[in-house]
């Protein structure tokens, strides 16, 4: 990846140089015009085919590009046939940092200092070889060039903080068992968040909409957030914990009655044991679409629970009469609908959720099957 990058930036740095290049070509012989656009073919090569060609062509690619770089730097002023060396600022010159961070990705430290010195001196030694001094622009310009080093430094900072990165990766994926655990604590993080926002924030949202004392529904709700919060910091149940229909289906009212006064929660019960997960999940589910109704649907005279729970099937559907809202403008970071209803949900293996409202009313309808 960083290769590629690097092969885009040495594109626009030709192009950069584009208007030295069309003055001094016809200044050199055909033979180093034509390995000093090799190498920019090379580098072309890389970024037209870095992402989907093997690494072992990417990195011959590579490797070709420095050699061909570093031969056009050093005979410069061998095909050179103009008649002012002295003017000279040879155009193959702005490669050469994306160069040096070539050779810092494929060769150790030593390696890449090495070249770093000798790509920066080549066409000082080039003109000294072959025209028996250094041209007056070059040895101006040698000192400007060892600065690009400092590009090597950065990449040598990346590549060294992605390589850590690559072995914290790879010791996690050592480490199943440590990860399995992350992953709980990100999940028992999230669903408190969801609760938090449940059961804490929709009741102190309440609170700042009602004026004088808090009225007793308020507290009740109060009460409702203290006995889920603590449930919350309970041990989890077992994996595969299963509990009686009928004691479910009572667990389920019991939530219901909380948010509807008077109750009218109708909810037929079969015979068996079903998951204690899907009656948690789907009650948590149910009590979010009726603090909504309670929260946001002003005027809203009715609000009723009906469904039917079995050993292998639950089908709760939550309506109200108000005055409805647009569900696609549900903004993605709000948990209400999308997190506490839609997602809790869908999160939870065979589990799913709908939501049709418009402006005779709200209906939220929670299902699982096993």
């Amino acid at each position: 990846m960083l290769g590629w990058v690097l092969a885009l930036g040495g594109l626009v740095l030709t192009l950069a140089a584009g208007d030295r290049v069309l003055r001094t070509t016809d200044e050199f012989v055909l033979w180093w015009s034509a390995l000093a656009f090799a190498a920019v073919g090379l580098i072309a090569a890389i970024a037209a085919g870095g992402r989907v060609l093997p690494l072992r062509i990417v990195h011959a690619l590579g490797v070709s590009a420095i050699v061909v770089t570093i031969l056009a730097q050093a005979t410069v002023f061998l095909g050179y046939n103009g008649a002012h060396p002295d003017l000279l600022r040879p155009w193959i010159w702005a490669l050469e940092p994306i160069m040096m961070c070539f050779v810092a990705l494929i060769t150790p430290l030593p390696v890449t200092i090495g070249y770093v010195v000798l790509s920066t001196l080549a066409p000082a030694l080039s003109g000294l070889l072959f025209l028996g001094r250094v041209p007056h622009e070059v040895l101006l310009q040698t000192p400007i060039h060892l600065g690009n080093a400092a590009f090597v430094a950065i990449l040598i900072g990346i590549r060294s903080r992605l390589r850590d990165r690559e072995r914290i990766e790879q010791e996690g994926r050592r480490s199943v068992e440590r990860g399995a655990l992350s992953q709980a604590r990100a999940e028992r993080q999230e669903e408190l968040s969801r609760l938090v926002h449940d059961e804490v924030l929709s009741t102190l949202v309440a609170a700042t909409r009602l004026p004088g004392k808090p009225i007793p529904e308020l507290r009740a709700a109060a009460e409702v957030a203290l006995r889920v919060l603590g449930a919350a910091a309970a041990p989890d149940a077992e994996d595969g914990a299963e509990e009686d229909v009928c004691k479910a289906r009572q667990r389920l009212v019991t939530i219901a009655s909380r948010w509807i006064q008077p109750a009218d929660a109708r909810i037929d019960a079969a015979i068996g044991r079903l998951p204690t997960l899907v009656v948690s999940e789907a009650g948590r589910a149910m009590a979010e679409a009726l603090r909504n109704s309670a929260l946001h649907a002003d005027g809203a005279t009715t609000r009723r629970v009906t469904g039917v729970i079995g050993p292998d099937a639950l089908r709760l559907v939550v309506t109200d009469d108000g005055p409805g809202f647009d569900v696609d403008t549900v903004p993605a970071e709000r948990l209400g609908v999308r997190g506490s209803i839609l997602g809790r949900m869908r999160k939870l293996p065979g589990g799913s959720a709908t939501i049709h409202s418009d402006v005779s009313g709200t209906r939220v309808e929670l299902e699982w099957l096993r």
